[in-house]
């Protein structure tokens, strides 16, 4: 073999690998997943976007605060209001009404294609004198997703 044909060999087996890189690189995100900064802008742009509505009455007794962001966590933060606030039971609050509330996050569309993608998401409750209740954070386990 000639010393042109060696050449001509070596540099198609590099252009044929270069190729395969190129491709393997634009191909990847599809098949291995977002990477974690493109997870958490994506998270952070939601927030973002639901707090350009914020606050906001979600019922005569509740209202939701802002949305933030915590690793791939979306968390919701409500406070409760009277009269709803003036009869809670605040040491049980979420032995009482967990249960329910993780139920909604797993039925609701977008939160549970979240969770579907690996996201969690998380729910705060507030007195609106600032007492906590108790938060509730759900995963594609727990919902059965």
């Amino acid at each position: 073999m000639s010393n042109l044909s060696k050449l001509a060999a070596v540099v198609g087996g590099l252009v044929i690998l270069f190729a395969l890189g190129l491709i393997g690189y634009v191909v990847a995100p599809y098949f291995v997943g977002e990477s974690a900064e493109d997870r958490s802008a994506f998270l952070h742009d939601v927030a973002e976007q639901i707090n350009t509505d914020l606050p906001s009455q979600v019922d005569e007794s509740t209202r939701l605060e802002s949305t933030t962001v915590d690793g791939e966590t979306l968390q919701f933060n409500y406070t409760l209001l009277p009269p709803l606030a003036n009869d809670l039971d605040s040491e049980n609050f979420m032995d009482r009404y967990g249960a329910g509330i993780q139920q909604i996050i797993c039925e609701k569309g977008r939160l549970r294609r979240m969770l579907q993608k690996e996201f969690r998401i998380a729910y705060r409750y507030r007195l609106d004198d600032g007492t906590e209740l108790g938060d509730i954070d759900v995963g594609r386990a727990d919902c059965g997703v």
